[in-house]
């Protein structure tokens, strides 16, 4: 056993509520256009398919697996060490490969800054919901 009562349905709501804001923060009227324009694409070229919504969604799922799993063994009880413990993952774990991955590809590096803010985005969600979800529990 792990030594800890896994918190299943906030790591489901986390890793859904992740995967959504995407849907949000990609939109064209939101970082969409933007986003599209500094990778010197249009519109016309995104065709996302199902496969990539899935895919993503299921990483988004895992990641809050991973985040509930370091929340249980670390046992953090305190909001602050959740928002904490969200800043130090993306700043370890999210930001570096993005920007590396940037140096070799070319990648735009305002295309990179909204791509790793989503990434941070994601990982505050799931401590937001790990905070209701020890104020409800």
């Amino acid at each position: 056993m792990i030594g800890f009562e896994f918190p299943y349905i906030a790591t489901a709501i986390s890793g859904l509520l992740a995967f959504l804001a995407g849907m949000f923060w990609y939109h064209p009227k939101v970082l969409g256009t933007r986003w599209m324009e500094a990778r010197g694409q249009k519109a016309d070229d995104m065709k996302p398919a199902l496969r990539q919504f899935i895919i993503s969604m299921l990483l988004w799922l895992l990641a809050a697996c991973f985040y509930s799993f370091m929340v249980g063994i670390v046992a953090i009880d305190d909001p602050a060490a959740l928002i904490a413990l969200s800043c130090l993952l993306w700043v370890a774990f999210a930001m570096p490969p993005l920007v590396m991955g940037a140096l070799y590809t070319g990648y735009a590096f305002e295309a990179v800054s909204i791509d790793a803010a989503y990434q941070l985005a994601g990982y505050y969600i799931f401590a937001l919901v790990h905070i209701v979800a020890m104020t409800i529990f």
